[in-house]
């Protein structure tokens, strides 16, 4: 068994894993050589979650036993990078000890350092939500009263079909869109793209931050490793 802390990261999308964690990885194993990350893939989580329109309890229960896989094989730590996967950890964090951080967490601190008017963007409908409430909890948790709290979402479900038949372009196109119209007719502090696949998006400034999922994420670990 290695000496170095075990960092779980658990993908619901091949895209995710190889195009926009990968990089992040190398540069957070560089600053941190004392830690090393292992891998889980099911794109399945994924698949079902959409289907279902929210995390069953069959769902939630897969995802509980991969946290158990990962504690058994000794992690320190397990990072959930889906979003819509997000509801399901709460459920999970009752039956285990291992410290457990999804991908959203930290971005809504993030969001909500910006102002309390926050626009949220996804490419699948089961997203947003997975935003809005850790966003809620984050800012009552700041003293902000829900009354206060501005936010507004949009769903591009066409993005989401031209990433799956490989148009980048088109993906991206779309969401910047999307992240233009929000900032022109609605006042808002900041923009959340909501799933981890839309973090590698090259879009056009809205006008007002956009926050993508995946450096915030990193530096929690790096934290919660540490501490």
């Amino acid at each position: 068994m290695t000496d170095k802390k075990r960092l779980f990261m658990l993908h619901t999308m091949p895209f995710v894993m190889n195009t926009i964690t990968a990089p992040l990885e190398k540069t957070f194993l560089e600053d941190h050589p004392d830690v090393e990350i292992q891998t889980m893939l099911d794109t399945s989580l994924l698949a079902d979650t959409m289907a279902a329109g929210s995390v069953t309890p069959i769902t939630a229960a897969r995802l509980l036993s991969y946290v158990q896989q990962a504690e058994r094989a000794g992690a320190d730590l397990f990072l959930l990078t889906c979003t819509s996967m997000g509801q399901g950890m709460a459920h999970v964090r009752e039956f285990s000890s291992l410290p457990t951080l999804c991908i959203t967490e930290p971005l809504v601190e993030e969001a909500l350092d910006q102002g309390n008017r926050i626009g949220i963007i996804g490419t699948v409908p089961t997203s947003p939500a997975q935003i809005i409430e850790p966003l809620m909890a984050a800012a009552g948790r700041r003293g902000i009263a829900p009354e206060d709290l501005t936010i507004v979402t949009s769903v591009v479900e066409e993005a989401f079909k031209a990433r799956g038949a490989g148009d980048t372009a088109a993906h991206d196109r779309l969401v910047s869109q999307a992240a233009t119209a929000m900032a022109r007719d609605h006042e808002i502090d900041a923009i959340v793209l909501a799933q981890a696949s839309m973090s590698g998006t090259v879009m056009d400034d809205p006008g007002v931050p956009v926050l993508k999922l995946g450096p915030s994420a990193f530096r929690a670990a790096a934290e919660m490793l540490q501490g």
